[in-house]
């Protein structure tokens, strides 16, 4: 039947394509790629030249040529034109130059690969993975997926970068290996079967599914699913995560590492969380030599070239306002709060944290704020949700009280009010005594709603925050 199918296909292509010519056709121009080799050099080859040709002696190209993607039975089409240029802008700037500052434009002449090939599409395995990018010798590097970039897309301009990092990380390994050490850290856990880790892969039920999902690569002291795929490919994973990801970003993966039994993290009877400490002493230790190799072997503070690169994502491809991207209907609704998953909240929000918590404990049915979150899905109204347990209780999701304020905005400053009277909610009233310190940090209190980079670098996306109007020192943030 494939067959019988492939010959319908086949014979109904060639119909259209004897039907589409005439003798008016001029069939003999050269196709670039298929004979074609030279053309008319225009504004994107003299741009080429400017930036990358002649400061590092790097060919570009982007005229189809199929010789150049290797598996040549794999259909990949060629970039869009119109996209070369804003790529190898971004490569350049988030790249290439945060490179140059700490290093100097001779590393990179002397390291960075000498020729480029950008295509359009993915190339698809047969394993059911999608290949991004390839270096080979450390001399090539093809990139692939290009045509729906778009520069004001964060998401992928880091992809494009943690492509960049990942294949040159190979040739600085290539240069100079890294300790066998790193590869002792989790040397069973490697498996050629890494593309079976993907979203879906374990449970029906999407909140368990990605806590499996999780477990089957960060849980095991790895960054990406990818990096479980052999020990080099491991330790580029780790370098390109760190640098395109930033160290927020990281340490927030080692502040999420925990035991669970299901749905719910375990806790010790007391509502203190089981670390999962030997996955966060495996990520800790890959990371902790990732910093020696560069400085050792590179001369590169990594911390200098982590900064560098962020500041440079965030030029050239924006993160909007906080305050733009919360509310009813917008990218952001809810900011979550658990200090058992945070580090940095201000003294003076965790005091009001604590002394609630103290009060819950101390009630004849002893209960614990577990986390709490600000909802924002309703125009001019914020909720504060509280999120309690049983201390004895060893796993389990608990209860929550909803307490509102209503919002006065005034250009991303909030001023919330405690409304009263409350909606009727026996769990609310069943706390809110306990509660006086927490309820009143919000209560009458006017606050910026805004990134907290200056309190937690490199957080852009990853935390939101509420920092007093008329005290800095005052501040809450939370996951988004």
């Amino acid at each position: 039947m494939k067959k019988n199918l492939l010959k319908i296909s086949l014979v109904a292509l060639a119909t259209v394509f004897l039907a589409a010519c005439s003798k008016k056709d001029d069939l003999s121009a050269n196709i670039v790629g298929l004979g074609g080799d030279t053309w008319a050099k225009g504004p994107v080859d003299a741009w080429i030249s400017t930036n990358f040709t002649t400061p590092y002696n790097i060919e570009v190209k982007y005229k189809w040529d199929r010789s150049e993607l290797g598996e040549i039975y794999k259909n990949v089409v060629p970039i869009d034109e119109d996209l070369v240029i804003p790529v190898m802008d971004i490569i350049k700037k988030t790249w290439i130059d945060p490179y140059v500052a700490v290093k100097g434009a001779d590393f990179m002449k002397v390291y960075s690969q000498k020729q480029f090939y950008l295509a359009g599409s993915p190339s698809y395995n047969s394993n059911g993975s999608i290949t991004l990018g390839t270096a080979e010798a450390g001399r090539k590097i093809v990139l692939l997926d290009l045509n729906t970039f778009n520069p004001a897309n964060k998401a992928a301009v880091k992809q494009i970068l943690h492509t960049m990092h990942h294949e040159f990380g190979h040739i600085l390994n290539q240069n100079i290996a890294v300790t066998p050490d790193y590869q002792r850290i989790t040397p069973s856990d490697y498996t050629a079967t890494w593309f079976n880790i993907f979203r879906g892969a374990y449970s029906a039920t999407d909140a368990l599914d990605k806590i499996l999902y999780e477990a089957d690569f960060w849980g095991k002291g790895f960054i990406t699913p990818y990096s479980r795929s052999n020990k080099d490919d491991d330790f580029v994973e780790v370098l390109a995560t760190l640098l395109e990801g930033g160290q927020a970003n990281f340490d927030n993966i080692i502040n999420n590492l925990f035991i669970y039994d299901g749905l719910y993290i375990k806790r010790n009877g007391k509502g203190i969380y089981e670390q999962n400490t030997d996955a966060r002493s495996k990520l800790l230790r890959k990371r902790a030599i990732v910093v020696a190799y560069l400085k050792d072997s590179w001369g590169i503070n990594l911390a200098d070239l982590q900064a560098k690169t962020q500041a440079a994502i965030e030029l050239n491809s924006p993160t909007p306002e906080f305050n733009t991207l919360l509310g009813p209907g917008k990218t952001y609704t809810t900011v979550t709060i658990n200090p058992q998953k945070l580090s940095g909240l201000s003294a003076k929000f965790l005091t009001a944290f604590n002394t609630a918590n103290t009060a819950m404990l101390a009630a004849p049915t002893p209960l614990y704020i577990d986390n709490i979150s600000l909802i924002f899905n309703t125009a001019n109204r914020m909720t504060l949700r509280v999120n309690y347990l049983n201390p004895a209780a060893t796993v389990g999701n608990g209860s929550n009280a909803d307490f509102n304020y209503t919002i006065a905005n005034d250009n991303g400053a909030i001023t919330l009010t405690y409304t009263s009277p409350q909606p009727t909610n026996a769990n609310a009233r069943a706390i809110e005594a306990y509660l006086p310190a927490l309820l009143a940090y919000f209560n009458n209190q006017s606050f910026n709603v805004r990134w907290v980079e200056d309190i937690v670098p490199q957080s852009k996306s990853i935390f939101g925050g509420f920092v007093k109007t008329t005290d800095p020192t005052s501040y809450l943030f939370g996951t988004l």
